[in-house]
């Protein structure tokens, strides 16, 4: 694990807005603290060594058997289970991406490349991975072509991060047609769809099989009760966790042209609420401690994603409100 992965906002005192995590930051998690403080005394018992409850649970309502689901310590296990099981095989990594999949590769000594689209898929890979919606470029791979080349490779294992699915409008493969493709696990998080980073939670879809195999390589408890808890009030709660679709995109394409027109900001199309943008004069760490230490604004340095430079910053949109000052404060950067 990369330093500077992710949401670091513990390393800073005074964060009012955070950009830097590709969180939403504003749902309501009153009446789910509310039950998690009611539901404490559990924690003086072990939750079960594997969270097969919690999964016989959730599958129906994702139309799938409870042995075509895994629950995970966050999307993170499902990566490294993944790269385990897995071990020394050829494994490509769609680029720019989530860093872990590479840190998992090498942590168990895949022969690790680096690829920039589904054109470059060969037979001689054993594993792709791939974010669809991908992090930090917040792009969408057409879900027929992501389907075909599923198809066209059939010794090969995709591995298809779609922690950040609901944030999208375009087309996925649902996680109830990942049983039609015994070479495809898909990851799912909890933590994206809810906004909870702190509990991890989250699941890996696929064949039986497969998943079979991941099962035999994990840590008894690796999923905390707390966690387990969290995942059965979400599940029957979801509709307290609504929020506007549409509004959040036609706002991440207000920002993008905000963010255009200060001059000096080149942002990526973006199929989610995540923007990665370019500057052309600076670095982003310099303007990373800008906005933290003069406005109390944290933004994500994506300098160190592969594939990219010391000018690019990553932000998650939020509230109209949020954004204005996030804009404001990058053209006072800029202009000074």
């Amino acid at each position: 694990m990369i330093n500077g992965h992710g949401d670091d906002i513990h390393l800073y005192d005074g964060i009012r807005i955070n950009f830097s995590s590709n969180i939403y930051n504003h749902f309501d998690h009153e009446r789910l603290f509310c039950h998690l403080a009611n539901q404490l005394d559990h924690v003086s018992n072990y939750p079960e060594p594997a969270p097969f409850g919690l999964e016989q649970s959730m599958a129906p309502l994702l139309g799938l058997q409870a042995e075509q689901l895994m629950v995970t310590n966050g999307a993170t296990e499902a990566i490294y289970l993944i790269a385990q099981t897995f071990r020394r095989k050829r494994s490509a990594v769609i680029t720019p991406t989530f860093s872990e999949y590479a840190d998992a590769c090498r942590m168990h000594d895949h022969q690790l490349n680096h690829v920039y689209n589904l054109s470059q898929v060969h037979n001689d890979y054993d594993i792709v991975w791939l974010c669809n919606p991908n992090n930090p470029t917040g792009s969408v791979i057409d879900k027929d072509d992501l389907t075909a080349s599923i198809v066209a490779h059939p010794d090969t294992l995709f591995v298809v991060d779609a922690s950040y699915a609901r944030f999208t409008q375009r087309p996925l493969i649902a996680t109830s047609e990942v049983v039609f493709h015994p070479n495809l696990l898909m990851l799912h998080s909890l933590t994206k769809e809810y906004g909870i980073p702190g509990l991890r939670i989250g699941y890996v879809t696929g064949n039986a099989s497969l998943l079979d195999d991941l099962r035999r390589q994990r840590m008894p408890w690796s999923v905390n009760q707390v966690a387990i808890d969290a995942a059965y009030y979400l599940l029957a709660h979801s509709d307290e966790y609504e929020f506007g679709l549409s509004a959040l995109m036609s706002e991440r394409e207000r920002v993008s042209r905000q963010l255009m027109a200060i001059g000096g900001v080149i942002v990526w199309p973006s199929d989610t609420h995540i923007l990665l943008c370019q500057l052309t004069i600076g670095k982003a760490s310099a303007l990373k401690e800008y906005l933290v230490h003069e406005h109390g604004i944290l933004i994500r340095d994506a300098s160190n994603f592969a594939g990219l430079g010391p000018n690019y910053f990553r932000i998650a949109v939020q509230t109209p409100e949020e954004n204005d000052e996030l804009i404001e404060a990058i053209k006072q950067w800029c202009w000074k």
